[in-house]
């Protein structure tokens, strides 16, 4: 007969126990959302998918936690809550300050790599803290609330889906060192409302709490590596500055501030204010009154496809945000100039605070300014036409320095979002972007093969006619046409070249004798010109295939499913870029993917050894019948409804334009549909094969539908509702049966989690979205297979169990 468990005292208030786990689950999600926000200011885009992970390794730890401590814990249920949740509060702010004074860095430097990497797990350690104690607290609820774990369940998960909601509209008023109390706020209500008994001490302790969350602002310590760093260092002043749930955006002045993209010669530019975005470089402010204030412009090299095109072109500038390619374009008589970035802040703040410095230039006639997503105003563009189309969102150096933001989704820069752009041209039009140098060269090439790609899908058989390449020592300007490049055209073409002393890298009809000059760069041995020139010619050939798969660096043409990423890592290039590059090797190529799988394995080795720790110390435990069944089902669980977020994380981006907002509302709402499942979980825990199926035919419904059919996201409502019942039905049947086993299930599942959010963001980038999302669905008809025997109705097994 097996021992009955200690009575808690919990399960008759679980009514009154699931408003505080859902402020606490609240709490817990608006953390993570923070960290979010926060990581991308003062760091770089890697923590789209590492603050999942910090989170959820939190959870798994905590089912270690209740493993080792469950009987122990169950005695003290109510104490035990309160005093878990005020060290989840407790944390919250005290670990980010731990966290800000670590050692970080984001460019690894060979001779540092053991102190960097000690230092970055030290961070992951520190910041998975409250979601330790706050994981602890919904776990012990859950194993208390016997028979009643779908109430439990559901309010964590319907509080967790307000919580990352809510704390996304708070951003646009609160200020990112004030967001850390915002966050805790919900757990401090919750502390208040948790069920007695309550001591002076823990009071005593809310209190203090809550009055140095109102006085103590969040530590926001800068990356070094990034451009707000640098800017800081100077001593330059911010003039202004706004907040929201997409980015910082902060304008600074400063003498020594001259940012003005691929300005080459002796050109001064004049006085500007520099705008960052979430302490990135974002544009230049110029301080002129007018455009005829700014011939210096016509000295870079975007000015150069304004003389290949005829007068008073129509131009089309594709995330624009401070100006300088406004007044280029005014200074080449542009008739209508159509400014688009995603960020209305940026906009707002140009016209406000920054329009005397700037010369309003947002009021020039002829101009026209849309705050959105640039792939959304393409593909809604119409009928209109356009002479210059300008990919500004590549105007920036090259991605060699590090490839630190290379987890950044671009959803412009796909073969369907050039080939909408190469449709909105007018005949004799020009899409163009211009990026810093590289050796060997690979964002450029990539940019490339996306439009070669493009102008296929437009049933173009020779696109070599339609593209040309020129260069100066500073950065390569990529030029395609919707028509071919007439002979006429090109003399033009050589003109320009030589005037402006560019060095034409490709077009048709080049011959060899022009290559390489003025400006000479490296290339290969056997072949004349230098690496962009090799790389095209490759592209444009027959063997273009080949030639891709060969390249040391990931150039394959992205498309919606699988979007740009500034990340060109290839596993097999290595070796050899080791050898050519000798003991700095590490900071000349990106790091993103091998950041990624380093996380996973990190995860993975974390996941696997506190997991065995119940079993190496808890004999009831190790004892249990059924662990292979119960690992294997809840591992399966774990990963799917992860990497399914994920995948739907990914088009929400696309959908939403920022990680931030695309984050919240995915996570909001997957947790609220979620929980509005695990509610009514009961009804279905002896169906319950049948709802992991009806929910694998949901998401392969979606999946098919989605890209054609935006409105499908709409079947995003019931999926969730059914991804939030194989979790509470199995707990409950391991509580029915097998109770020892419950936490170390909850463990099982964290820990599969937390690998599944890198495993999901390596997949997407290796083959696609979709692949990621097949392969969520094949792990839930896994879990199908692994369901646990239905046992008898919970009451009935609760009522032999009080007899016994």
């Amino acid at each position: 007969m097996k021992q009955p468990c200690p009575s808690v005292g919990v399960r008759g208030d679980t009514p009154r126990l699931a408003l505080p786990i859902g402020l606490l689950s609240a709490a817990l999600l608006a953390y993570e959302i923070v960290l979010l926000r926060l990581l991308q200011y003062v760091s770089w885009h890697h923590f789209a998918f590492v603050v999942i992970s910090l989170a959820l390794l939190g959870f798994g730890a905590s089912g270690t936690a209740l493993s080792l401590l469950r009987r122990w814990l169950l005695a003290r249920a109510q104490p035990a809550l309160g005093w878990l949740m005020l060290l989840t509060v407790l944390s919250m702010p005290l670990c980010w300050e731990a966290a800000q004074r670590l050692p970080l860095a984001s460019r690894i430097v060979p001779a540092l790599a053991v102190r960097q990497l000690a230092a970055w797990i030290a961070y992951w350690l520190v910041l998975s803290v409250p979601f330790l104690f706050g994981a602890t607290a919904i776990g012990l609820a859950l194993i208390a609330a016997r028979g009643r774990e779908g109430v439990v369940y559901g309010a964590n998960l319907l509080g967790s889906g307000v919580g990352a909601l809510a704390v996304t509209g708070v951003m646009y008023w609160v200020e990112p060192q004030r967001l850390i109390a915002v966050a805790a706020a919900p757990a401090l209500i919750a502390l208040i409302l948790a069920p007695r008994p309550r001591s002076r001490l823990r009071w005593s302790a809310t209190a203090v709490t809550a009055v140095v969350l109102i006085l103590h602002p969040a530590t926001l310590r800068i990356d070094a590596a990034k451009f707000a760093s640098h800017v800081q260092n100077l001593g330059a002043r911010r003039v202004a500055h706004a907040v929201s749930p997409r980015a910082v955006v902060e304008a600074y002045e400063s003498d020594a501030l001259h940012q003005l993209p691929f300005l080459a010669g002796e050109h001064a530019p004049p006085p500007m204010t520099v705008l960052l975005s979430d302490g990135h470089f974002a544009g230049s402010v110029l301080h002129v009154a007018g455009a005829d204030d700014a011939p210096m412009l016509d000295h870079t090299l975007m000015a150069a496809p304004y003389q290949l095109v005829d007068p008073g072109p129509r131009v089309l500038l594709l995330g624009e945000r401070g100006g300088s390619n406004i007044w280029l374009a005014a200074r080449q008589q542009a008739t209508t100039i159509t400014a688009v970035q995603p960020d209305a802040r940026i906009f707002d703040l140009m016209r406000g605070k920054l329009s005397g410095r700037g010369g309003r230039v947002l009021d020039q006639p002829h101009v026209r300014t849309f705050a959105q997503e640039p792939r959304h105003f393409i593909d809604a563009a119409g009928a209109n036409k356009h002479d210059l189309i300008q990919i500004v969102a590549l105007e920036s150096s090259a991605a060699g320095s590090g490839g630190i933001g290379g987890l950044a989704q671009d959803h412009l820069i796909t073969t369907e979002g050039l080939t909408t752009c190469l449709s909105r041209l007018t005949n004799d039009g020009i899409l163009f972007a211009c990026r810093g140098i590289q050796s060997p060269p690979r964002d450029s090439l990539k940019f490339l093969n996306t439009g070669v790609e493009a102008l296929r899908r437009l049933g173009i058989t020779q696109p070599g006619d339609h593209i040309a390449l020129v260069r100066d020592y500073l950065a390569v300007c990529t030029m395609i046409r919707r028509s071919p490049w007439t002979g006429k055209q090109i003399a033009h073409l050589r003109e320009v070249c030589e005037q402006r002393q560019l060095t034409p890298a490709y077009f048709h009809g080049i011959r060899d004798e022009e290559l390489n000059h003025p400006d000479a760069l490296p290339g290969p041995s056997d072949a004349p010109g230098d690496w962009y020139h090799y790389a095209v010619t490759q592209l444009l050939g027959a063997d273009a295939d080949s030639f891709v798969d060969a390249w040391p660096f990931d150039i394959r043409a992205p498309r919606d499913n699988r979007p740009f990423f500034f990340d060109f890592c290839r596993l097999r290039s290595l070796a050899a870029m080791r050898e050519a590059f000798g003991p700095m090797w590490l900071t000349r190529i990106e790091l993103a993917l091998l950041f990624v799988l380093g996380a996973m394995a990190a995860a993975a080795i974390a996941g696997v050894v506190l997991m065995i720790v119940p079993l190496l110390l808890k004999r009831e435990v190790r004892q249990a019948q059924g662990k292979s069944r119960v690992t294997l089902y809840f591992a399966a669980i774990g990963l799917a409804y992860l990497m399914l977020e994920m995948t739907v994380l990914s088009r929400m981006i696309f959908v939403f334009g920022d990680p931030v907002r695309a984050a919240s509302i995915t996570i909001g709402l997957f947790l609220i549909g979620s929980g509005l499942g695990s509610m009514r979980f009961g009804r279905a825990a002896a169906r319950g094969r049948r709802a992991i199926v009806l929910l694998v035919v949901t998401a392969a419904v979606l999946q098919l539908m989605w890209w054609r059919m935006p409105h499908a996201l709409i079947l995003i409502l019931p999926l969730t509702v059914l991804m939030g019942i194989p979790m509470p039905t199995a707990l409950a049947r391991l509580n029915a049966s097998s109770p020892a086993l419950a936490p170390w299930a909850w463990a099982v599942n964290g820990f599969a989690s937390v690998v599944a959010a890198p495993l999901a963001t390596a997949t997407g980038m290796a083959w696609g979205f979709t692949v990621t999302g097949a392969a969520a669905m094949a792990l839930y008809l896994l879990a199908a297979c692994a369901l646990p025997p239905v046992l008898p109705p919970y009451e009935d097994h609760m009522h032999t169990r009080n007899s016994t």
